[in-house]
């Protein structure tokens, strides 16, 4: 149940009876999805997304009379939207509340059973199914990949972790790590990740002049065109972002300022290129892409423009609308909502990614 696990709070005393009343101990905010990427509404599987480019120089020595008139062109292309289906089928029982706290917002007699429009439904699973609902895009979005296999079948998904969490579309990492593939010169390497273990990948990050390397390699090597948006910035993992922050202050004996623009994301600033700080990339990686004693590149930075990253899906809003039932024949209470959805890389060339 995606729910707080309420047989861990048996109600042993009368003193808690109020749902209200329980503090979460921890929350994790996720970082605002517009701030990385562009929502595209109605689309559909095959649309094509087209972008211009720049024309073919113009401009050569004078011939007096009678010029010779050239033809030129410009720069066009194209990609292709592929979406795919997502669902979140739920069920719900109250008899998994019973001896906890959680039985003082049951309905009582015949309609025990029935969950909805309690404080338990109201209050606490559709709150919480919400934040699990944006978390799901986040992880189509980024790490999505229909072709996912777990570690012991030769993939990256930790073992144990169900793979139909990553099916659903290959999301922006597997296109970038197929951009860096064809294009070398887009990829800057992170050594600290090749280390056998993840105390290793973590230390090795720390050391002088590491962090700061990264970052001077990314941008000199980046595409000029990509300072030439106006909403450029590196979207850089928080183990990143702190190596950087502590580099700095040992190297320079400055100190990085961080600046939070809203819950559970900070900004910052190296040599004139917005710093963005995205945690759930770290809370992710570390979950779903564990192998031994070492993690799947946990350090990890995009430089580009969020113009040039889009979501699509078919209708105008990612998040499906929720059907809430309670089945009488069946005295269960069922949650459910699907959609499509898809994630596209505009212009390749306008990307520089370290890892």
């Amino acid at each position: 149940m995606p729910v707080l696990d309420f047989s861990k709070l048996t109600p042993d005393n009368q003193a808690v009876k109020d749902l209200k009343e329980l503090i979460e101990l921890s929350v994790f905010q996720s970082e605002n999805m517009e701030q990385f990427m562009t929502f595209m509404p109605n689309i559909t599987t095959g649309k094509k997304l087209g972008f211009v480019g720049e024309m073919e120089d113009v401009g050569i020595a004078g011939a007096g009379c009678d010029p010779n008139y050239q033809k030129v062109s410009i720069a066009a292309a194209q990609k292709e939207w592929e979406l795919g289906d997502w669902q979140i089928p739920l069920e719900l029982c109250y008899t998994e509340l019973e001896n906890t706290i959680a039985q003082y917002c049951l309905k009582t007699g015949t309609e025990i059973s029935d969950l909805t429009s309690t404080e338990y439904m109201d209050g606490i699973v559709l709150p919480k199914l919400n934040d699990a609902m944006m978390k799901m895009l986040w992880r189509f979005t980024w790490f999505g990949d229909k072709s996912a296999l777990s570690v012991t079948d030769g993939g990256v998904v930790s073992d144990g972790i169900n793979i139909e969490l990553f099916k659903t579309c290959d999301g922006f990492f597997k296109n970038l790590f197929a951009i860096c593939a064809a294009n070398g010169g887009q990829h800057t390497s992170i050594a600290a990740n090749g280390e056998a273990t993840y105390t290793l990948q973590r230390s090795k990050l720390k050391e002088l002049g590491a962090a700061t390397s990264i970052f001077d390699s990314m941008l000199e090597d980046a595409d000029s065109r990509i300072f030439d948006k106006q909403d450029n910035a590196v979207f850089a993992t928080k183990s990143l972002c702190d190596s950087l922050s502590k580099d700095i202050k040992e190297k320079y004996k400055t100190i990085m300022p961080w600046t939070t623009i809203f819950d559970g994301l900070e900004v910052g600033e190296y040599d004139g290129v917005k710093v963005i700080k995205v945690s759930i990339w770290d809370r992710f990686i570390q979950k779903y892409q564990k192998s031994g004693t070492k993690v799947n590149i946990p350090h990890r930075a995009v430089f580009c423009s969020p113009s040039n990253l889009f979501y699509g899906c078919e209708g105008k809003n990612p998040m499906s609308d929720l059907d809430i039932w309670f089945e009488r024949k069946a005295r269960k209470n069922y949650i459910y909502s699907n959609g499509k959805l898809g994630a596209l890389v505009g212009e390749d060339n306008l990307i520089q990614f370290a890892y």
